[in-house]
């Protein structure tokens, strides 16, 4: 249960209360901040490497390859819709294609592979004003380059890609001294790479890089997005896929980039964004983009569902966007380019829009899909317009923070209910009546709307394994949810330990792969806000709340049925012998009472494995047996999973546990109504 205050408990408890609802809108995904591009430039460059970096006054410094072994660069000074992006003044003729560009403070350097093999540094301290070019080093073979200024001090990185191999070459521009540290990857093994793109994050500190390549694997190679990083020991972390296409399907995905802003805020993660190609029929060439989840880490590889963006960059002609788009940020923009093309998005986050003095009625059912239904007071005609102008931020899938109260003796207090996503809405009318109707998805709903774009698999092999808990973590991601386990909840052995060889395949959705995935293991899911937790539902747990006494119960109702007497659970062990536990439930077999339910599941290679599942199976079932309803006044504390005492002297019920499997409120200020019904069940 959420910690509520003493004045707030107190209040919910009265027979006479005074409810205080809110909700506000953010135009966020799942916590972060949506962008929403404008194109500065459009011109008639031919698509080649490029780059993009800002220097310490503000200036835009590019970079691009051209046919002929031509480097071109370009400065902009104070860049905005108004500024000339057409302008280029040559810088090499000896550029064999793969370049970039880092910038902080004065200084700037460009980064290229010569034609003689070698890679160059063309660098300025004074803001581009003059330009010295000297060797980098002596590395040959380089397909891709990206760069990233290290913290704010003297050392820029260039991070330089062959076929199977990367190297981190360490710069120190103030006595231009350069270590190289490389790195193969013996359980990835590449075939070939298509492009990177790296980002400095003071966090660790450390540099994420994302970079796409061909692996060759077993039984299909697969073309990759990856995941790694550069640590301040200048280390490469271990690489993770976290998108892929199996060779054949004429899918690849190249020339990644990645930027997280200096002093981001916490809606602003570290973005990536990518080009998918399709080469059969309809042949296609398409920017993709994702980012990190909020509140996570690079390292745990939870990166949102790739999807395509900006429609003024696409095109169903393979010609355009071959080497995909470069990512940087000021204070007040995210900016992006290629070399025909310049565009922006504004950084700071508007003020939500705030619902509260027009809800009329909200119902908001845990149960439910759609699991929040909000009414709101449309008779100025003020909704008429959603995402524009003050609306700006009421748009499909912006989020709705919930917020449930009461007036109390300390003021309007609140405890926040959940996040919804706005999923559709509808006008209502009649004489003298406007009505303006919200449908929201809970979590649930978001891994509903979501299916897996390709087979997804993890535990294959015994490379990189995942448990039960470690699965779910980058399933969530998917949708832009959090899994934490902070406050900590009971978890079971088996989630945190079972490595199940677990297989999803394309169109699954998210909710069935979830319950999937769950019916491995005692644990069930919780959603709040923006983040989720697992929690297992131990019988042994103490209750949080009482109803029945202090906190009255309106209605209730009270069921008690037959149920397993026994489950099964059968596996197989390393030398594939049959492996068979069991538990059972004493009191019905002596009831003569025999009802069976059996698992099979290859995955079960151990006996305390089979054990936990079988356990498993018998409580839920036991949990779905003893059922129960009760209608109450508002617990605005009140969570799924929460153990609560009840006592219902009209049934002979005196303080017995119950666990919320199920929450349902009404509020409706016409009526005067503010109410909770609990679905409840066997602790």
């Amino acid at each position: 249960m959420r910690t509520l205050s003493a004045t707030l408990l107190a209040a919910q408890k009265k027979a006479q209360r005074l409810p205080y609802v809110e909700a506000k809108v953010y135009d966020y995904e799942a916590g972060i901040k949506r962008l929403y591009f404008t194109r500065l430039y459009q011109g008639s460059e031919p698509d080649n490497h490029h780059g993009i970096a800002f220097d310490g006054q503000g200036s835009m410094h590019r970079i691009r390859a051209a046919a002929g072994n031509i480097l071109y660069r370009q400065k902009i000074t104070d860049p905005d819709e108004s500024s000339d992006y057409s302008q280029w003044t040559q810088l090499a003729t000896d550029c064999a294609g793969p370049c970039a560009i880092a910038a902080y403070g004065a200084k700037v350097y460009i980064f290229y592979r010569r034609t003689d093999n070698t890679l160059r540094k063309y660098y300025s301290h004074n803001y581009g004003d003059s330009w010295t070019n000297a060797q980098l080093v002596a590395y040959d073979e380089v397909h891709f380059m990206a760069a990233c200024w290290w913290a704010t001090g003297n050392v820029v990185v260039c991070f330089a890609l062959k076929a199977n191999e990367i190297n981190g070459i360490v710069l120190d521009t103030s006595t231009q001294v350069a270590s190289q540290h490389t790195q193969t990857y013996a359980t990835h093994i590449l075939s070939s790479t298509i492009g990177i793109g790296a980002t400095f994050n003071p966090f660790w500190p450390a540099c994420e890089i994302v970079f796409a390549a061909k692996q060759s694997d077993t039984p299909y190679d697969h073309y990759d997005l990856f995941r790694t990083w550069f640590s301040n020991t200048y280390n490469f972390l271990a690489l993770e896929s976290f998108l892929m296409s199996p060779d054949g399907e004429d899918i690849t995905y190249e020339y990644p980039d990645c930027h997280l802003p200096a002093n981001a805020e916490l809606y602003e993660p570290n973005r990536i964004i990518a080009v998918e190609k399709f080469a059969g029929t309809t042949a296609y060439t398409r920017p993709l983009t994702c980012h990190t989840v909020k509140g996570t880490y690079w390292s745990d590889t939870t990166f949102t569902e790739p999807k395509p963006f900006l429609k003024s960059c696409h095109s169903e002609q393979s010609e355009e966007s071959q080497y995909g788009l470069r990512l940087q940020s000021t204070s007040d923009y995210w900016w992006m380019e290629r070399p025909d093309g310049v565009w922006r998005a504004p950084r700071p986050a508007a003020e939500p829009l705030d619902l509260t003095r027009d809800i009329v009625s909200l119902t908001a059912d845990s149960s439910q899909l759609s699991a929040l239904r909000l009414e709101l007071d449309n008779s100025k005609g003020q909704y008429a317009s959603p995402g524009e102008g003050e609306l700006a931020s009421l748009r499909f899938r912006s989020e709705i923070v919930l917020e449930l109260g009461y007036k109390t003796a300390a003021g309007k207090e609140t405890s926040e209910a959940g996040t919804f996503w706005i999923d559709s809405w509808e006008y209502s009318s009649k004489p003298n009546m406007s009505r303006f109707i919200l449908t929201c998805l809970d979590g649930w709903g978001l891994m509903d709307r979501w299916t897996a774009r390709y087979q997804m698999r993890w535990n294959k092999d015994e490379v990189n394994p995942k448990s039960v808990w470690q699965i779910l973590y980058q399933l969530l991601a998917r949708a832009g949810i959090k899994l934490t386990n902070t406050p900590p909840k009971p978890q079971s052995s088996a989630i945190n330990n079972f490595y199940p060889d677990f297989a999803l395949d394309p169109g699954m959705p998210g909710d069935t792969a979830i319950r999937k995935l769950l019916a491995f293991v005692p644990d069930r899911l919780v959603f709040r806000g923006q983040e989720a937790f697992t929690k297992n539902p131990l019988a042994s747990e103490s209750s949080c709340y009482s109803y029945g006494t202090d906190h009255i119960i309106l209605a209730g109702q009270y069921t008690q049925a037959v149920t397993l007497s026994r489950s099964r659970a059968l596996g197989r062990d390393a030398s594939d012998d049959r492996i068979l536990e069991e538990a059972l439930d004493w009191d019905l077999l002596q009831l003569a009472i025999d009802i069976l339910e059996q698992d099979y599941d290859p995955n079960l290679q151990t006996a305390a494995r089979a054990q936990e599942r079988a356990d498993a199976i018998l409580r839920a079932r036991a949990q779905e047996a003893e059922a129960a309803v009760i209608t109450v006044g508002t617990n605005v504390g009140q969570e799924l999973l929460d153990v609560v005492e009840v006592t219902d002297e009209r049934c002979g019920i005196s303080a017995v546990n119950y666990r919320v499997q199920a929450i349902h409120t009404d509020y409706d200020r016409r009526k005067g109504q503010y109410g909770q019904r609990l679905t409840i069940g066997a602790p």
